[in-house]
């Protein structure tokens, strides 16, 4: 202090002056205090950044993709592990669904989601561009109600063999284990039949395609007949303890797929858009690694589409390759449809 601030501070003090008066050099000295505070305050609300030349493109594909199964129904530590950074919470695979019983009712009942994480198999993908792997992680979900699977009019429900054939029967039939018989023959199903829970058909037609398992019938082209291949056996592909799922034990799938732990399955990646942004989305229908005929797919994603499957999802029965966005074509006349109407309504 100068002497003149000395003069004001014991001047104060002999006449009772409030003495927290600040000097204009100590009001200069707060102010600067302040403002350092301040800075480093703001500069603290920020972390560190990434090199805008570090950050990673995301790929999107399109097409028939041969894929591994990383994890099935994983823990949140597993999730961390597979997709190399933190998960925010743990996953959560049971729920209820509410179903309409006989007499028009609703009820809830179990619900299980069964997810398969799965990754592309780098040695089978190349991006020819490049030459670089593709790579891809992704979630493949089948829910499971337990409830049986019924016709819309509730007149038959669905079977599932030791084979994995399923077939519709009365619950007559299914009381005595009967063999339906169609306008074109018997079905294609054993007596050793037992009632399908809503979407096992689709699981487990997973796991045969990933497992390799076959059909356990071979045609003879002269007689025009199906019969049983040698060592039926070698196809059995049947869960037998679906309950035990809706506790959150999943073991008896995890024990089916580490049958044949490094088999491959093909399945048919596709872009969905949804909240403006693009998502890879899985098809249901998987393919064993030995298959090169897509014909039945293709036939059963056009079926599925012109029903309303998948509205917001884009799929090409293609070979793997990369995801392009079509440029619009400005030409087309603007849509007199409302702009405000929800796109997935139909």
């Amino acid at each position: 202090m100068n002497k003149l601030e000395n003069a004001i501070r014991e001047n104060q003090k002999r006449y009772h002056v409030n003495t927290h008066v600040m000097t204009a050099s100590e009001k200069e000295a707060l102010r600067k205090k302040k403002a350092a505070r301040k800075s480093k305050s703001m500069l603290m609300a920020f972390a560190m950044g990434t090199n805008s030349d570090e950050v990673n493109e995301i790929k999107r594909y399109i097409g028939v993709g041969s894929f591994k199964i990383a994890g099935v129904c994983p823990t949140k530590a597993e999730l961390e592990t597979i997709y190399g950074r933190p998960q925010e919470k743990d996953p959560v695979y049971l729920s209820e669904v509410e179903i309409e019983v006989e007499g028009g009712n609703k009820v809830k009942v179990p619900q299980a989601r069964i997810d398969f994480l799965v990754k592309l198999d780098e040695t089978k993908h190349v991006d020819p561009a490049t030459g670089n792997s593709m790579k891809l992680t992704a979630r493949k979900s089948f829910y499971i109600t337990k409830s049986y699977r019924y016709n819309r009019e509730r007149t038959k429900l669905q079977v599932i063999d030791e084979y994995g054939r399923t077939a519709w029967v009365t619950e007559a039939q299914l009381a005595t284990h009967e063999v339906p018989t169609y306008k074109n023959g018997p079905a294609n199903i054993s007596a050793n039949y037992r009632a399908a829970y809503v979407g096992e058909e689709n699981l487990t037609n997973f796991l045969k395609a990933f497992l390799g398992i076959g059909n356990v019938m071979r045609y003879i082209r002269e007689t025009n007949t199906w019969v049983m291949k040698d060592d039926p056996s070698k196809y059995e592909a049947r869960l037998e303890n679906l309950d035990a799922c809706f506790t959150g034990n999943f073991d008896e799938i995890k024990r089916a797929i580490a049958l044949q732990a490094n088999n491959n399955v093909k399945m048919l990646v596709g872009v969905k858009t949804a909240d403006g942004k693009m998502y890879a989305d899985l098809y249901d229908m998987a393919l064993s690694q030995a298959t090169t005929d897509y014909s039945k797919l293709e036939e059963d994603l056009n079926n599925r589409k012109s029903n309303g499957a998948y509205p917001s999802t884009e799929f090409v029965v293609c070979e793997l390759r990369e995801y392009n966005v079509k440029a619009s074509d400005l030409s087309t006349p603007a849509s007199t449809a409302n702009p405000f109407a929800d796109p997935f309504a139909n």
